[in-house]
């Protein structure tokens, strides 16, 4: 038999615990459980599952001062569709994912200009031990479309993930500033 045939022999073998084991059954079962606690403490906990929540705000059919004409008037509305994402890390910590479509759209009362809005807004932010609150002021741009200035809604939301990992969101202001 050559030397690799002999190698690749004794690799396939069955490995036999040394002879100061054989007779201790107590002992080999203290073994076990030694290595098997090193290999727990070495191993590192997997992250948890994200936790995904879906919600869209309707911005209501609403009379808003135009920023770039003050004399005249804007009815806007539309949704922002927010999917909000929470994943805890292995140390503790949370990434919270904001992702927001807008489609928006708004008629001047005075003029009859339209403006319309379709965008995506993302935001990545961390926390540590939970409960958090994030607030963040989304700029959602209002284009004319009839060569008028724009303008941008700014709208500001604030999110709170429980000590559960489940975020939710408040939208307590809505402005609007001419873009020009």
């Amino acid at each position: 038999m050559s030397s690799l045939a002999a190698l690749q022999v004794s690799l396939a073998r069955p490995r036999i615990l040394p002879v100061p084991y054989r007779g201790r059954p107590a002992a080999r079962f203290v073994v076990g459980v030694l290595a098997a606690t090193c290999l727990g403490l070495l191993t590192a906990p997997a992250a948890s599952a994200e936790t995904v929540v879906n919600y869209t705000f309707h911005v209501p059919a609403q009379v808003e001062i135009n920023p770039c004409f003050p004399a005249d008037v804007v009815n806007l509305n539309g949704d922002i569709h927010v999917v909000m994402t929470t994943t805890a890390s292995r140390s503790g910590s949370y990434r919270v994912n904001n992702h927001l479509n807008s489609q928006l759209n708004g008629v001047s009362i005075t003029t009859g200009t339209q403006y319309v809005n379709s965008e995506n807004k993302n935001d990545e932010w961390y926390t540590g031990p939970l409960p958090a609150v994030h607030t963040q002021t989304y700029d959602f741009n209002l284009i004319s479309q009839s060569g008028t200035d724009d303008y941008v809604l700014h709208m500001t939301m604030h999110t709170t993930v429980t000590a559960n990992g489940v975020p939710a969101a408040v939208v307590d202001d809505y402005r609007m500033d001419c873009k020009g």
